[in-house]
């Protein structure tokens, strides 16, 4: 038996039927030219197994109904066919019939009397293609550990079989962590430890304060400075889901040229894209949307491990002009870094859980609605393979992330990097944004928009 930290039973608090913390992705994958009339089985037989795999896939609640005194047990009566399901869309196998599987497949919370996880293969795509959706529950792993789990399964050589007792072997020792909440409890266990470090953060936090009092536009925003828009509201149990692909070397050239980054680009077309979206629902606030966006302190060349802050970039969804946009975002980014790098790693990393930590603690009391919104929507960008990844010879063309909206935070737009591509993935509540299953064509639409104010420029 394995007592439940404090952070997988704040997940697990934080569930309800109309917020389900489950993390997921969507594959999309091409099969072998010389795949077998039961090659999707077989696929189906080797996912049963994954439990043999991932020792978190192996593990259910004692007691779900008794949180307080939570803990991991083994699943003895593990089933395969409880979380591993096979199922093919009607012809002609559109994107848009997969997507609406997906979304209520996303839609329901994970039964808490089984191992929270379940893996959906979908047959029938057009171009003899299917899909994977995988989703896990938060209290077992974080995001962007369930992006490496599933990435763990697929090789760069389209002959590779795989290899369950082989990956058993390989993975035996590994676990995943959660990040936020983890940074939180570190920081309570550690405050003695920390405390050479909140002058530094209390110091980023008065500059801030300043800027606003200085009315200063191109800079980093305060918590609970965001204006209050339709993603801000309570949430209830319906799902959005939505994706599109980016190509990653002409992104790269856009950054180069604007003298920003990947990610500066990225966050200024989605601030295109939401600028357009709230104007066809004449729903567009004065003041700019604000991002919550993870974002990486090492530099070049730097060596492992991770330095991880936080920054709330506003969206510039004020701003009419595509490539000014772009400019202020990379105005307001590069000081951002530059002020959060001259701090200690442990500052940095405590200003990201000293700014999150009061929408975590208002989402729990269920006080997340009735204060100002702490940022609008998150954007996260995480890299993904630069190779082809294939999984028992078919080959990976799309990985699209899929994360938790919440009360106050109703959109969540994640970037995955994959073999040249920047996958999308958006996850939102349509009752109160209504037509936001669009938000991938306005991303497109943003992106072509700036592209084009680039080569004018």
């Amino acid at each position: 038996m394995e007592k439940l930290s404090s952070q997988d039973a704040g997940f697990l608090k934080i569930e309800s039927a109309h917020c389900p913390f489950h993390v997921a992705g969507l594959l999309i994958l091409k099969k072998p030219v010389d795949a077998p009339r039961n090659y999707l089985r077989q696929l189906v037989r080797k996912c049963g197994r994954l439990n043999e795999i991932w020792p978190v896939y192996n593990k259910k609640l004692k007691d779900p109904d008794d949180l307080a005194n939570a803990a991991w047990v083994p699943a003895d009566d593990y089933t395969p066919e409880r979380h591993v399901f096979f199922y093919s869309l009607p012809e002609p196998g559109r994107m848009q019939d997969l997507l609406v599987l997906v979304t209520r497949a996303h839609e329901r919370p994970l039964d808490r009397y089984r191992p929270l996880w379940e893996t959906h293969i979908i047959d029938g795509l057009s171009g003899d293609r299917f899909a994977l959706y995988c989703k896990v529950h938060h209290s077992l792993v974080d995001g962007v550990g369930a992006m490496k789990m599933i990435q763990s399964l697929f090789s760069t050589s389209p002959r590779a079989k795989l290899d369950v007792a082989g990956l058993q072997d390989t993975l035996a020792g590994h676990h995943a962590s959660h990040s936020l909440f983890h940074e939180l409890g570190d920081l309570a266990r550690n405050l003695m430890d920390q405390s050479r470090a909140l002058p530094e953060v209390s110091g980023l936090l008065a500059h801030m304060g300043l800027d606003a009092l200085l009315g200063k536009k191109n800079t980093m925003r305060l918590p609970f400075t965001a204006p209050r828009t339709i993603f801000n509201g309570e949430v209830d149990s319906r799902r959005g889901i939505g994706v599109c692909d980016l190509p990653l070397n002409a992104v790269r050239r856009m950054a180069r040229q604007a003298g920003g980054s990947i990610n500066d680009v990225l966050l200024a077309v989605c601030g295109g894209a939401l600028r357009r979206y709230l104007l066809e629902q004449d729903a567009l606030p004065r003041r700019s949307l604000v991002a919550g966006m993870p974002v990486s302190l090492k530099s070049e060349g730097e060596g492992s491990g991770n330095r991880l802050s936080y920054i709330l970039s506003p969206y510039f969804t004020d701003e009419t002009d595509d490539l000014r946009r772009l400019e202020r975002v990379i105005e307001v980014t590069t000081e951002a870094k530059a002020r959060l790098a001259a701090m200690s790693p442990t500052a940095a990393e405590d200003f990201y859980a000293l700014v999150m930590g009061p929408a975590i603690v208002l989402t729990v009391t269920g006080n997340a609605t009735r204060v100002p919104p702490v940022i609008n929507a998150i954007f996260s960008n995480v890299p993904g393979s630069r190779d082809k990844l294939y999984l028992e010879g078919a080959e990976l063309e799309a990985l699209y992330p899929l994360s938790i909206i919440t009360d106050a935070m109703g959109l969540n737009i994640t970037v995955v990097s994959h073999a040249g591509k920047l996958c999308f993935g958006i996850a939102s509540c349509p009752t109160d944004q209504p037509g936001i299953e669009q938000l991938g064509r306005l991303i497109k639409e943003s992106y072509r928009d700036l592209q084009a104010a680039l080569r004018h420029a």
